[in-house]
């Protein structure tokens, strides 16, 4: 008998510290740093997170080639440049490294070197359910939040993470696994846009933003995994040969915690 696989949601980057015994972590941030990670990701940008400006001029130092971003509304002045998902839309045939301050970096590094830590957005959730079914058993779900609040549009997509999981044979666990997944039900992306992370954004001139989020959904065949302090593509399995009776998987991307 296979032994069973479990799928939990939490919330906010200091609860990545709790999931020590969990081989596969999740953060998600869909207004707006995970969007604009993946989508920096799929346009072959490197993408290295920094929690403070400070930490992102020391990374950028080492990777000279990169551009300081933040995707924050109330970003820094100075040497940091506004780099959200629709920014990157516009100025994809001008393809430079970023280095992204973000909050989320904070949650990306508590969760290595204990498990492999993946970033989820609507662009890939469709993409990182699959890859979480075919490689992990006990797997945490975290929505970043925002000041120390929880953020509903990422408690829904948490949610409809772990729902398409358990259409994959994970079981929910904790009550208030069980109780987002039935709050949320099945996807309505309409619902991120009348969140009132959605609203804040809009009110800030920063409504394309929004539109792109609700415009691109499951429209990447894409997991981003990160390691050694980068986010990077996940390899994805591959069949060796036409009809090959077997999988094979290609070198395996660098991941803590394996």
């Amino acid at each position: 008998m296979a032994a069973k696989r479990f799928v939990r949601i939490d919330a906010l980057p200091e609860s990545a510290w709790r999931y020590s015994r969990y081989d596969a972590i999740v953060c998600v941030d869909v207004l707006l740093s995970t969007t604009t990670i993946v989508t920096a990701v799929a346009q072959g940008r490197r993408v290295f997170p920094a929690l403070t400006p400070t930490e992102g001029l020391r990374l950028k130092s080492q990777n000279s080639d990169a551009v300081l971003v933040t995707d924050a509304l109330d970003r820094s002045e100075g040497p940091v440049t506004f780099a959200g998902p629709s920014w990157l839309a516009t100025s994809e045939g001008r393809v430079r490294d970023l280095v992204h301050i973000s909050p989320l970096a904070e949650m990306l590094a508590a969760g290595v070197p204990r498990a492999t830590v993946y970033v989820a957005c609507l662009r890939n959730l469709a993409s990182t359910a699959d890859e979480i079914a075919r490689r992990h058993r006990r797997v945490a779900i975290l929505a970043a939040g925002e000041d120390d609040e929880i953020c509903t549009e990422d408690q829904m997509t948490a949610a409809w993470l772990a729902g398409r999981l358990t259409r994959k044979g994970f079981a929910l666990e904790g009550r208030n696994t069980v109780t987002e997944v039935a709050r949320w039900g099945r996807p309505d992306v309409s619902l991120v846009g009348w969140s009132r992370s959605a609203e804040r954004l809009r009110s800030g001139g920063r409504g394309e933003d929004v539109d792109f989020v609700l415009g691109h959904v499951d429209d990447l065949d894409l997991v981003c995994a990160y390691a050694h302090g980068e986010m990077r593509p996940a390899l994805r399995p591959v069949v060796e040969a036409p009809l090959a009776p077997a999988v094979g998987w290609g070198p395996a991307l660098p991941a803590e915690g394996h």
